[in-house]
């Protein structure tokens, strides 16, 4: 856990967004390694293995929250007198005179959250955790040319998407 737990919370919080969910991501991650650590390979690297248990348990959470919190928006607010536009969070809650690294990096994090689950994967394992290619690919089980192709087509969505969050933010000011 010393070894890879900053690591694996660094990843977990880029994917979820929050430091309570990124903990619970490592929580579950470890617990789920040491409970599975027979079918551990010791011949590859343990923080692979590791990461990729993260990003499955991720995975998961995303498709049992996706099943159950559909809602309408053209039903009521389940809250009296309250309307759509107050409940649901705004992408662009950061004050005007937050100090400008804090207001990039929430950018940063919301260009991410908007990126598919498999090119914010690849991007935050390539660039933000600094794997190889070959790793990332043992990491989301897939071919070292997809992982390329992903982290390409990752870092452009990226990069256009915080433009326009810049050109947001610029209009408001």
């Amino acid at each position: 856990m010393r070894r890879h737990g900053d690591k694996a919370y660094n990843f977990a919080y880029r994917l979820s967004g929050n430091e309570s969910d990124a903990r619970d991501l490592v929580q579950e991650a470890f617990s789920r390694a040491f409970e599975h650590r027979d079918r551990y390979d010791s011949s590859r690297p343990f923080e692979a293995w590791l990461i990729r248990i993260l990003h499955n348990i991720y995975l998961d959470g995303v498709r049992r929250y996706e099943k159950s919190h559909v809602v309408s928006i053209d039903a009521p607010s389940p809250i009296e007198d309250a309307g759509w536009e107050e409940i649901l969070p705004s992408p662009d809650s950061e004050p005007i005179d937050a100090a400008i690294q804090k207001e990039r990096d929430h950018m940063v994090q919301n260009a991410l959250k908007r990126l598919p689950v498999h090119y914010r994967t690849a991007v935050t394992l390539c660039d933000i955790e600094g794997l190889s290619y070959e790793r990332i690919g043992q990491v989301m089980a897939c071919p070292v040319g997809t992982v390329r192709s992903r982290i390409h087509q990752g870092r452009l969505m990226l990069k256009k998407t915080f433009q326009e969050l810049s050109e947001k933010r610029q209009v408001k000011s």
